[in-house]
């Protein structure tokens, strides 16, 4: 298992991020990068030094090598119990407001492994790829991020049909080493930190699409490989007091664009086949594993919801009245706990296919529709609960060093529960949690990461076993 300085010095690879029009020169010591990408190094310290918990990692069968439980096939309910562990191991540094730690793609690629066999179909070498590279990311314990929903040019025409060829990204040429990629791919979240980048495409290609139906992986700096950041919050921040999230978690969304990357066999999962792209996700386990992994975050990040309203209440001495805790109850802890037994379900219930044992989808996509009302709803919860305590704040913590403010400061933004640094600090937590561009796009992110609400209606109702219910109804119609 790699340690923290080890992935730093491997963002160090000369790789093409484009900031404000000009290359970024090291990721790992430019502001709008280096507090994150610090997490992830912690994190990753953290879990070597928990290499030999028996909680965390398992022992590969062959070899005896510990690995960390992220890269566990699940064949049981406890081996989805270790990975439950794994992703909360992962996601409390950033106390769930990281989405696309390591854990996720490491989800991806070990559904992979477990269903070598839809990828044999496009001919057993693709297999063999696939295995290969999986047992690579998990013995160097790589960073994967993923790009796999193209840009918004049409959303209405197949890529085949643009007017211009290749917005999507697709295989414009292929030589006996590998193919040559062209195109672009929207959202690749936390791909300026992450070792290597898989490309797919998740949204259903159309016939026809041959020539963009791949799915592959490539290291950051590949020749070629250009990677694009919205504006990232740590730039804004003024300081970690005023934006101690802002300024501290952005794992900052990314277009990558390929200008003819050229891409080796041995990294091609599936080469221009439609049906097999289309398929990757929904027959083999990923969908679902790299879902559960995202329950998980959510749950720590509901949580941490959860104890900010508590802390607020106290703050402001209203923990005693009943009316808060009413909305404490009900529209915080019954959300969080309702949540928390899907996640828990999942694991628990699991649908075994294959020798493999996948998340059950009921829960998991039940979890999914109910995650984007939940996070509007706290939020809403949040800002209700704080009423005019936003409004009510020194423009930034210069107000408590300044001589000429400070006496004044400490005085009239106190609480009678507390002093004013103290409960200024947690409303600005609050308010950078709700209220900045950080907290915007937190719900954003919650609301669209995984499909748009039909979609993910239509996943669930696939995934309800409505048998067993119009059995019921069957039974109590031939009653009487």
């Amino acid at each position: 298992m790699r340690t923290g300085a080890a992935y730093v010095a491997a963002l160090r690879d000369g790789r093409a991020v484009y900031l404000d029009g000009e290359r970024v020169k090291d990721v790992t010591s430019h502001p709008a990068f280096a507090e994150p990408i610090r997490c992830i190094a912690r994190t990753y310290d953290h879990a070597k030094a928990a290499e030999a918990d028996p909680a965390l990692t398992y022992a590969d069968p062959a070899t005896g090598t510990r690995h960390g439980n992220m890269w566990l096939v699940p064949r049981t309910a406890e081996d989805l119990g270790a990975r439950r562990r794994a992703h909360r191991f992962w996601a409390e540094p950033s106390y769930g407001l990281m989405g696309r730690t390591p854990d996720h793609v490491a989800s991806v690629l070990t559904a992979f492994s477990a269903w070598r066999q839809l990828f044999d179909r496009g001919g057993a070498r693709f297999g063999d790829h696939v295995m290969r590279f999986y047992e690579r990311a998990r013995d160097e314990d790589l960073y994967l991020a993923y790009a796999i929903v193209p840009p918004q040019v049409d959303r209405s025409t197949p890529a085949h049909r643009h007017a211009e060829p290749f917005l999507h990204p697709g295989v414009v040429r292929e030589t006996d080493a590998g193919i040559v990629v062209r195109g672009a791919q929207a959202i690749a979240t936390s791909a300026t930190m992450a070792d290597w980048l898989f490309l797919s495409y998740i949204t259903p290609l159309a016939p026809g699409d041959d020539a963009y139906a791949i799915s592959l992986v490539v290291p950051m700096n590949a020749e070629g490989l250009r990677l694009y950041p919205r504006r990232p919050y740590a730039t804004a921040a003024t300081s970690v007091f005023d934006y101690p999230l802002s300024a501290r978690f952005d794992e900052v969304d990314t277009t990558v664009v390929f200008n003819d990357v050229f891409v080796p066999w041995e990294q091609v999962f599936i080469d221009r086949n439609v049906e097999l792209v289309n398929a990757q996700f929904h027959d083999s386990p990923s969908h679902t594993m790299a879902n559960f992994q995202s329950l998980v975050r959510f749950g720590v990040k509901l949580e941490f919801m959860a104890g900010l309203a508590l802390r607020l209440a106290e703050v402001q001495g209203a923990d005693g009245d009943p009316s808060v805790q009413a909305t404490l109850g009900g529209d915080i802890a019954a959300l969080c706990a309702a949540f928390d037994a899907l996640a828990k379900a999942a694991e628990r219930f699991p649908l075994l296919a294959g020798g493999v044992a996948r998340p059950h989808p009921q829960y998991v996509y039940a979890g999914m529709g109910l995650q984007r009302r939940l996070i509007v709803d706290l939020m809403r919860t949040l800002r209700e609960l704080a009423g005019g305590a936003f409004q009510t704040v020194p423009s930034s913590e210069a107000a408590f060093t300044s001589e000429e403010t400070r006496a004044d400061t400490e005085r009239y933004y106190k609480s009678a529960a507390a002093p004013a640094r103290e409960r200024l600090k947690l409303v600005r937590l609050i308010w950078d949690f709700v209220g900045t561009e950080f907290g915007g796009r937190q719900l954003q992110y919650e609301m669209f990461y995984s499909a748009a609400q039909p979609v993910v209606n239509r996943r669930m109702f696939k995934s309800y076993d409505w048998q067993a219910a119009k059995a019921l109804v069957a039974r109590c119609l031939h009653e009487y």
